[in-house]
């Protein structure tokens, strides 16, 4: 079977060559070429000069062969297994499972290998709605029950935190034009979400800075002044964190600036449209950037 050909392909943003790849997966380009022409996990693009181009369901299907293959199953029965699989609501429960028993176990070492696995099977966005968004909901619903989940929560937030930084790693180095700044409010703790949105974005090759969790105001002021950004996200889970002064200084300053977050949800009408959820996110983004952004 010969790949679709490319006679152009200009947004190299979402496109990888072969190595790129390589370079993401530490592995040889040679390597590459063997899977292709053994197994058929070979690129989704060729430009007018032969040169390969990698699309993001070829990076992830190199990622899984990757992680089997370093789990020492051959290379064979691993593309056969890549080649098979799909995202479907059984697997992601499976791995939904897998995953909140290696939490409640706090078996770190097997959290960071499910969830690399899950990342290169599934994907950033599948991965965090369809499965880790329900474990997370579940060990809520567990602390509203009077049931002890402090340590399994611990150490999830923690693997997963980990897991994306990995992710992001993998993608190529995004171009140096203005950034999107991802902020948390000062006393907000809770920003996995806001790490899922950055991992997201550096994989689609949107340049992005992500301050993490209780950054002081005057941080992200400056910040902000320093960078220039295209637009700032400014995260608040709940309405006791949303911090409404600091949106409003951003803003004075002529920052582009949107409240994101199920906490700015209760003053929604006084700070303008609230960012909430990934899909609204990746379409703020997109807008701001002029780069198509889709989950």
């Amino acid at each position: 079977m010969t790949t679709r050909p490319e006679p152009e392909v200009t947004d190299r943003t979402s496109w990888w060559t072969t190595g790129q790849i390589a370079t993401a997966l530490g592995v040889s380009p040679v390597l590459l070429r063997a899977w292709d022409s053994r197994y058929g996990l070979g690129p989704a693009r060729r430009g007018p000069g032969g040169q390969r181009f990698y699309g993001p369901r070829e990076l992830h299907r190199l990622r899984r062969m990757s992680v089997l293959v370093n789990q020492g199953i051959r290379a064979g029965t691993a593309a056969g297994l890549v080649l098979s699989e799909a995202v479907t609501p059984a697997r992601s429960r499976l791995r939904a499972g897998e995953i909140d028993q290696a939490a409640a176990a706090v078996d770190l070492h097997a959290l960071a290998g499910l969830l690399d696995e899950l990342l290169a099977g599934h994907g950033t966005i599948a991965a965090w709605t369809d499965v880790l968004t329900p474990v997370l909901r579940r060990q809520g619903e567990r602390w509203q029950a009077g049931e002890s989940a402090f340590a399994a929560e611990w150490a999830l937030t923690g693997a997963v935190s980990a897991a994306l930084e990995r992710q992001a790693a993998r993608a190529s180095p995004p171009p140096r034009d203005r950034p999107v700044l991802l902020a948390c409010c000062a006393a907000e703790r809770h920003s996995l979400p806001m790490r899922v949105l950055a991992t997201v974005l550096r994989e689609a090759g949107v340049p992005v800075v992500f301050l993490g969790e209780m950054v002081v105001p005057g941080v992200v002021v400056r910040t902000a002044a320093r960078l220039d950004p295209v637009l700032v996200l400014l995260w608040s889970m709940t309405p006791y964190t949303a911090d409404a002064s600091l949106l409003a200084e951003l803003a004075r300053r002529d920052v582009p600036v949107r409240a994101a977050g199920p906490g700015w949800l209760p003053v929604g009408g006084r700070v303008g449209p609230v960012v909430n959820g990934l899909p609204v996110a990746l379409r703020a983004v997109s807008a701001h950037t002029g780069r198509e952004v889709t989950g």
